[in-house]
């Protein structure tokens, strides 16, 4: 499984790894959408969307509109729970529900399909 996670933040991503060390078999992080390997190459894009920048919806949909319809891996938004702003934003830029970490973590620990 190629995996993505788009994230500034640094102890997120060290945890991330951490966790995926076993399961993913290919794991980078970028820190902008522009710097998104092609879609066709990613299978699951980890979005923190607790770290986006203003312009992170608009180049997601642009990169996830590259590619045929069933080249489109599985995004899945995760941020802060409280955040009810980003919540919103996610489901606003296509995303579908923004994921709090508490259940990412607990998801990535599952074999990932």
């Amino acid at each position: 499984m190629r995996v993505v996670l788009l994230g500034r933040d640094l102890i997120t991503a060290s945890r991330i790894t951490e966790t995926l060390a076993r399961a993913a078999s290919e794991f980078r992080r970028v820190e902008d959408p522009v710097d998104l390997p092609p879609v066709g190459s990613v299978d699951l894009l980890l979005v923190d969307w607790g770290d986006r920048r203003p312009d992170w919806g608009s180049r997601l949909a642009s990169w996830r509109t590259s590619a045929p319809g069933s080249a489109v891996p599985r995004v899945i938004a995760f941020g802060p729970h409280t955040d009810l702003a980003a919540h919103a934003d996610a489901r606003g830029a296509g995303l579908g529900p923004m994921w709090a970490r508490s259940r990412l973590f607990a998801e990535l620990r599952k074999p990932l399909t």
